[in-house]
Order: structure tokens, then sequence, then C-alpha cells
């Protein structure tokens, strides 16, 4: 059931963010009404606890969702891990924090505090609202297409070709979150942006690594079916065989 769940709020991950960003401000209406009225300890339980439940909603999901199953994308051609709602789900909740720290600083402006003073919060707070909704919103994490791997995040970029994969089955699995990887031409990577992770590690965000460790080490070890990465035939041959033993990181 909450795997269900979590998987309509990746599908549906514009809709949860419009959503939060409306009952955000309409809780901030209720806050200011209430305050007025006397009744302060309601009106900031009213969006404080929002903020705590989602919060506490992106742990679960960043732990629980790893569901066994890859999109296809016929159109790139690749194939992609599921939308991280716990990507969601942090959106959300830094929504709610932003809209209350936003109309607090709006009511200082109105109340006549120097504008020198709020517009650095209002800029910062704002600027990392645009980068969790765009995090939130855009396809992000691990591809597998016909050239090789590619990992996309917000702030960088990896790119593995197949060439620069150590064969049979140079994927392991780290933990439930990593894959590791193994290269005989590691100068064949390619980096951009900023990673605080290495090239030999892929997050195995919203997706099972146990899964991804073998459709990385089945088109590693065969180069002749790459040329189907992408197909949903493809896809269907790999979501089907049973995922039994793969590699596992002897670190």
């Amino acid at each position: 059931m909450m795997i269900n769940v979590l998987g309509w709020v990746s599908r549906r991950r514009v809709a949860v963010l419009a959503t939060s960003l409306l009952a955000a401000v309409i809780l901030q209406v209720l806050r200011q009404t209430a305050g007025h009225c006397h009744s302060l300890q309601i009106a900031l339980a009213i969006v404080v606890l929002p903020f705590i439940a989602l919060i506490v909603c992106t742990a679960v999901a960043g732990r629980a969702f790893h569901p066994a199953k890859l999109i296809a994308r016929p159109e790139v051609p690749a194939f992609d891990v599921p939308a991280n709602p716990a990507a969601v789900l942090g959106a959300a909740s830094y929504t709610f924090f932003a809209v209350f720290a936003l109309s607090s600083t709006s009511h200082g402006l109105v109340t006549g505090v120097d504008f020198a003073f709020p517009a650095p919060i209002v800029v910062l707070i704002g600027g990392h609202v645009a980068v969790f909704w765009w995090a939130a919103s855009g396809r992000y994490g691990v591809r597998l297409t016909p050239d090789g791997i590619i990992d996309r995040q917000v702030h960088g970029r990896l790119f593995v070709p197949w060439e620069a994969l150590a064969t049979p089955d140079p994927a392991y699995r780290r933990d439930a979150h990593r894959v590791t990887l193994r290269f005989t031409r590691p100068d064949l990577v390619r980096k951009g942006g900023f990673r605080w992770i290495g090239p030999t590690v892929l997050p195995a965000a919203g997706v099972n690594a146990e899964l991804l460790t073998r459709a990385i080490n089945e088109y590693a070890n065969h180069p002749e079916a790459r040329s189907a990465i992408g197909s949903v035939a493809a896809l269907t041959r790999l979501q089907m065989t049973p995922l039994n033993i793969v590699p596992v990181d002897p670190a």
C-alpha cells in the first residue's frame, strides 16, 4: 500500500508540489488570522505539523521506495529509474517552510523593516525553492542507454561508456542505496558539474539496487543486446527474470 502511494507521488509530482504550495498559502492565511485572534500556538501548529509530517514522509520514502522496475523510453532510447518520491516530498516540505519564512519577511516589510535586511533572505529562500522544485519535477537519476550509463543530478552529471567497465559483472550492490562499478578504462568516464561521490558509485535512489546491478551487468556482458535498450520488449525480458543472487561489493 505504501509503495503504491509513493509511486503515485512520483508520477504526480507536479500536482503534489502545486498542492503543497496552495496548502501552504492557505495555512499562512489562517495563521495570520489566528495570530490576530490571540491563538498564536494554534496558528503555528497548523503550519509546523504539515512541515514535520512531510519531513518524516521524506525519510520513509528514501528508505522504503526501491521498486524493482525501470522505465522504458524508446524515444531516447533509454531505461530510466523511476522518479524519486523522496525528492518530491522533500520539496513539498521545504515549500511549507519557504512560504512561512517569506510570509514573515513580507510582514516585516509592511511594518517598516529596512528592505536591505529581508531582501537577501527572500532571494536565498526563493532560490532554494526553485532548486528543490527543479530537482523534484525533473528526470534525474541513473539512465541506461545503448552508449553507456548516465547519472543525472541537479548539481552534476556522469557518463560511463560501456567500454570503460571491467567485464564480466562490473556492477556490485554496495547497499540498498548504492551500486559500485569497476573500471578498466577510467579515462573514458566523463564528469560534469559537481559530484560529492566518486565515479565508481551510482545512487540507487527510487530503484531496487539488485535490479540496477543486474541490468548494468547484463548489458556490460552482452554488447550485442545494447541496441535494444529503451524498448518495452527488452525491459519486459529484463524485469521478468528473477533477481536471485546479484554480485555484492566485497567491501
